[in-house]
Order: C-alpha cells, then sequence, then structure tokens
C-alpha cells in the first residue's frame, strides 16, 4: 500500500512580521481587534485593508465584526497579486492555508471547477510569500462561526477589464448562496516617494483623503466603469484596483456600498511624507 500523498499547505509567510506568531498572542488581538459591536446589515462582500495589523488592523476589524456569528461556509477571498506577474485570476493548488491559528481548508471542488474556465490559472507559486491574503485569514478564522472553506485568488497586475468580466461571470454563480461572503483585499492610495507616488505637496492629508473618497464614492455606487476610469484618470495607486473591479462586476444589481471605517499610515506614524491608506467597506443585499 503506498503512503498517502501530504497535504499541500500554503503559509504562514508573513507570520512574526504582519501579525504575531504565537496563537494565543494572535487571538488576543483579533479579539480585539473584533470587539466592536457589529453595524448594519449582514454583508454580501467586505473590501479590507491588508497592512501589518498595528497600521490597518483597526480599520479591517470594523468591517469583520459585520461577520460575527454569521453560518458562513465559503468565502471567496481576492487580492492582487503582489510578488507574482501575471494576466488572469490565478487559483492555488494546494489544499490547506495555515495560520498560527488554525489551517483553512481550501474549497477544491470549486477551485476545480473554476481552474477549466477561461480567464483561471492554477499554480501554488503566487501564493507563495503573498501577504494580501494570509492577513485577512485570522479575522475570518475567529469572526465566523464554525468552520469554512476557502476560495483564494490572486489577480494578476494589468488583467484587461474584458478578463475581468469573464471572471466575475464564473464567481457569480457563488454570490446567491446565503452561506458564501466574498472579501476582496485591497489598500487604498500609497503616497509618497517610496511609492513613486507624489502628484501634490501641499495639504497631503486632506488630499489623500479627498482622492481616495473620490474612488470609494464610485465603488459603494457599483459604479465599475466609473471606477476604473477614475484610477486611469488620477493615476490612484489603488493596489488592488483590479481586484475590486472584478468585485463589482460580480455583485447584483441593487447591492448598496458604504464606507465602514477609514484610516492611513500617516495618522500611525505621524509621518505623511509616506502614507498608505486603508479603507473597509461593506456591500449588502
Amino acid at each position: 500500500m503506498s503512503a498517502a500523498r501530504p497535504r499541500r499547505v500554503l503559509g504562514p509567510a508573513v507570520a512574526g512580521t504582519w501579525y504575531p506568531a504565537e496563537a494565543a498572542e494572535l487571538e488576543r488581538e483579533i479579539e480585539q481587534l473584533l470587539s466592536g459591536a457589529p453595524e448594519g446589515r449582514a454583508p454580501l462582500a467586505l473590501v479590507v485593508p491588508h497592512a501589518g495589523l498595528p497600521y490597518s488592523g483597526p480599520t479591517a476589524g470594523r468591517a469583520f465584526a459585520r461577520l460575527a456569528g454569521l453560518p458562513i461556509r465559503r468565502v471567496v477571498l481576492i487580492g492582487p497579486s503582489h510578488r507574482a506577474a501575471f494576466h488572469g485570476a490565478c487559483l492555488p493548488e494546494a489544499e490547506q492555508y495555515r495560520t498560527p491559528l488554525d489551517d483553512v481548508p481550501l474549497d477544491r471542488e470549486s477551485i476545480d471547477e473554476l481552474k477549466r474556465r477561461e480567464g483561471f490559472l492554477e499554480d501554488d507559486r503566487p501564493f507563495l510569500g503573498e501577504h494580501c491574503l494570509e492577513i485577512e485569514l485570522p479575522f475570518l478564522q475567529r469572526a465566523l462561526a464554525g468552520t469554512f472553506a476557502l476560495l483564494p485568488l490572486l489577480v494578476g497586475a494589468g488583467t484587461p477589464s474584458s478578463a475581468l468580466e469573464r471572471i466575475a461571470a464564473a464567481l457569480r454563480a457563488f454570490v446567491h448562496g446565503a452561506d458564501t461572503v466574498f472579501v476582496v483585499s485591497s489598500d487604498f492610495t500609497h503616497y509618497g516617494p517610496r511609492f513613486g507616488f507624489v502628484p501634490f505637496e501641499d495639504d497631503v492629508p486632506r488630499r489623500i483623503r479627498e482622492l481616495d473618497m473620490g474612488a470609494i464614492e464610485h465603488i459603494v455606487r457599483l459604479d465599475r466603469d466609473g471606477f476604473r476610469n477614475y484610477v486611469a484618470e488620477t493615476g490612484a495607486t489603488i493596489c488592488g484596483h483590479s481586484a475590486i473591479e472584478l468585485l463589482l462586476g460580480l455583485l447584483p444589481v441593487g447591492a448598496r456600498g458604504e464606507l465602514v471605517a477609514y484610516d492611513t499610515s500617516a495618522r500611525v506614524t505621524g509621518d505623511d511624507r509616506h502614507s498608505v491608506s486603508y479603507a473597509s467597506l461593506a456591500f449588502s443585499p
């Protein structure tokens, strides 16, 4: 009898740097970030930031608190690929995604179905070292009641809108299940020489907020074309803009978006010469 094939596991890649590596410490921190009373209706989808917990954790926690106790059985987790170049949506080959809190099973049935559709590829490599999905998992592990299966995908930078529409069409099959939630991981404006984006040098905090709110206005209205054009016209350095565009293409007509929380790294560091913006948004039926 041949030995059983070991399970392929992703992560943890950023435990001990972006968030605590010790399970008890991580659990305490996540529970504190989720401690605010949930507000609003149960969401179909969230947009949440993905910096280290001291920076974007409070903003993300405000949105994830809305999932508290919900009987979600599948999370479709979408983020931008920061480390690998490709066009389309990348699905993992792995079977588990690990954090210090536990292993999260991947929805292999759905992954195996999607990988046969146009616009999808299957490859673990883009997920190795990628922080934007992993940083959201401890929130999901503590916010949701019971176990859930994860359907993670990374969107390649420069994926054309026509390809995003095909990917969205394939993912719409999951929208109507009450046991499924979509989570898009994205930070907003990256300002400063470090990011090659200095469109203004005076009244910086106000103008960064104004730039972010212009994008958010299109997003909460589900104005996909307006959002895409706004990013192109302003050069807004929203790392997950393609992932957000994908979400806007798959949400049902009539869904309502709202801004849940907003912050910047400059507020934490006191240095607005380099600033990353964090916004959490929720979409409900």
